[in-house]
């Protein structure tokens, strides 16, 4: 299983490389194809669970999402019109089904749809590409030091009901390594290494929030992987469960710190 891991992490981090490298339309484009696929397997999840879920409408929402970004329009429009398109689609639904179906597609195209848009919005910033680089280098040094940490340090179980393996010192390994990758890579920005401090640890924190988010899904939809697409890592949800919840967060804290 470690095996498998690193090679689908060997083949995945070049292809993000790649991705946000051409920014752009080529960005977009493959990030409509990651979030489509993760629609598939959240639909797959609650298929097995018997939620009504509306899959083909919030697939289209998401293009809708990131189409807008592609064309650095105004999201609000795009929400406000999915919203009463979702809703009209509810009520012509039976009774028993439109409320839920309107929920969770909403839901399902905010969550994968609008945080994954947030991914082009990054890399439009002055130091995009470099920003970018650097929250999935934060992203992916939490998760590899939060499992070797806490594979050879574990004892603490951080929240055994919804994820048994995770445990609190590989939680502060994670947050640790995270956080002084993202120090690092301000200071080579140039930018001030406090700055770098407070990216790397929210990140981190958050990301390591986000893991626990989605293993709670697949917990209550009694799945252990989101998808089989990525050996070793599931589906394209279990690879990008850290970083869906902490782009938004990510490009507002930028923001914040000053950094467009």
């Amino acid at each position: 299983m470690l095996g498998l891991r690193i090679l689908t992490a060997t083949f995945g981090i070049p292809v993000i490389i790649l991705l946000v490298y051409l920014g752009g339309w080529f960005l977009v484009a493959g990030v409509a194809i990651l979030a489509a696929i993760g629609v598939v397997e959240i639909h797959r999840m609650f298929h097995s669970r018997g939620i009504v879920f509306y899959p083909w409408l919030a697939i289209l929402w998401i293009w809708s999402l990131l189409t807008a970004v592609g064309l650095g329009k105004p999201l609000m429009s795009v929400l406000v019109l999915g919203v009463a398109i979702v809703a009209i689609v509810a009520l012509l639904s039976s009774p028993q089904e439109s409320l839920q179906g309107a929920v969770t597609t909403t839901w399902v195209a905010l969550y994968v749809g609008l945080f994954f848009a947030f991914l082009p919005l990054i890399r439009e910033m002055v130091h995009g590409q470099f920003l970018a680089y650097t929250f999935f280098a934060v992203i992916w040094t939490t998760d590899t030091m939060a499992f070797f940490v806490g594979r050879r340090f574990g004892k603490h179980k951080l929240m055994p009901r919804v994820s048994p393996g995770k445990t609190w010192e590989g939680t502060v390994g994670g947050t640790i390594g995270g956080t002084v990758v993202a120090i690092g890579a301000f200071y080579l920005m140039h930018a001030h290494m406090v700055d770098g401090l407070i990216f790397g640890l929210v990140i981190s924190v958050m990301g390591q929030i986000g893991d626990l988010l989605e293993s709670a899904i697949k917990r209550y939809s009694g799945v252990k992987d989101s998808g089989g697409l990525l050996p070793g890592h599931g589906g394209v949800l279990d690879r990008f469960d850290s970083s869906l919840l902490t782009l938004p967060i990510a490009y507002y804290l930028l923001r914040g710190l000053g950094i467009h």
